[in-house]
């Protein structure tokens, strides 16, 4: 039997080639602990996939999945998650480069017996805010909820809140989702400053490529969601445990997905009440968008 990993590694991959293999093979190279690198592939154009199978025939990978369309970074963090149990789970976006080998234990340090913490994320984007304290030399930021490009939750967490929420389509807000259930829940969402252990690359080219899908009439939907679904979660509406909406099924090496009948079942109830949270919230989503746009 396979020994159960100390963490599960998730990469999301959808083209950008170049920075996909930065950031695997620096995970392979810096990473020290036990882990199971679990691939998820958002159906790429640009060889990535001849590039993962390669790396697969390797044996470097533990689990590669190829979807045939793009599913959306939720429902392909979730599918690597399932992918190898482990005692901690991390989604890695494609974008992300490691940089030293104590990047891993940097975050599980915080999820030692009796801590509150929920998530543990790195901090990759630069701005003006100043730490709340300093764990060594580690600085540790205040925060409602953690963005998920290096993020790191439990097996414990995992198993009282489920999945990343597969409501928002191909690029939502399903890590501010999860950080508002980590949140209520009674648990932290800690922030850590990833300057030296962490480089978030980008792609000009990509991004411009992917913005009609990133469109402000997406953005107003997937906020006016996430706003409906923070109203469910603290009002008891929706649990804080959320499954899967989408379930892979494998054709011979590529994945379609099928809609789960527990989701199907749990979104007549809440349609229901969507509307009245959308319109009692559609203030709040106009001032979100002034500020994020």
């Amino acid at each position: 039997m396979m020994q159960r990993p100390l963490v599960n590694i998730t990469v999301v991959s959808h083209n950008r080639l170049t920075l996909t293999r930065r950031t695997i093979e620096s995970v392979l190279r810096f990473t020290r602990e036990p882990f199971a690198l679990c691939v998820v592939d958002n159906a790429s154009e640009d060889g990535t996939r001849e590039y993962l199978l390669g790396l697969k025939a390797q044996g470097r990978l533990r689990q590669l999945t190829l979807f045939k369309k793009n599913m959306g970074v939720a429902c392909a963090c979730n599918t690597g998650w399932a992918a190898a149990d482990a005692d901690y789970f991390l989604k890695l976006d494609n974008d992300i480069e490691i940089l030293h080998h104590g990047w891993l234990e940097n975050l599980t340090q915080f999820f030692k017996p009796g801590s509150k913490a929920g998530a543990v994320a790195y901090k990759v984007i630069a701005d003006t805010a100043e730490p709340s304290l300093r764990i060594g030399p580690t600085a540790v930021f205040e925060a409602e909820f953690c963005g998920g490009a290096c993020l790191l939750t439990s097996r414990q967490v995992r198993a009282e809140l489920g999945n990343f929420c597969e409501d928002y389509g191909v690029y939502g807000e399903e890590d501010s989702d999860f950080g508002v259930r980590v949140g209520l829940s009674g648990r932290l969402n800690i922030y850590v400053d990833g300057r030296g252990h962490v480089l978030h690359n980008t792609d000009p080219g990509y991004e411009a490529r992917m913005q009609p899908i990133k469109s402000r009439l997406a953005r107003k939907r997937n906020i006016e969601q996430f706003q409906a679904n923070v109203h469910a979660y603290d009002t008891g509406l929706r649990p804080l445990r959320v499954g899967r909406k989408f379930l892979p099924v494998d054709h011979g090496g590529l994945s379609s997905c099928v809609l789960c009948g527990s989701y199907r079942q749990e979104a007549l109830e809440w349609n229901r009440f969507k509307r009245v949270v959308s319109y009692a919230t559609r203030e709040i989503v106009a001032e979100h968008l002034r500020h994020r746009t």
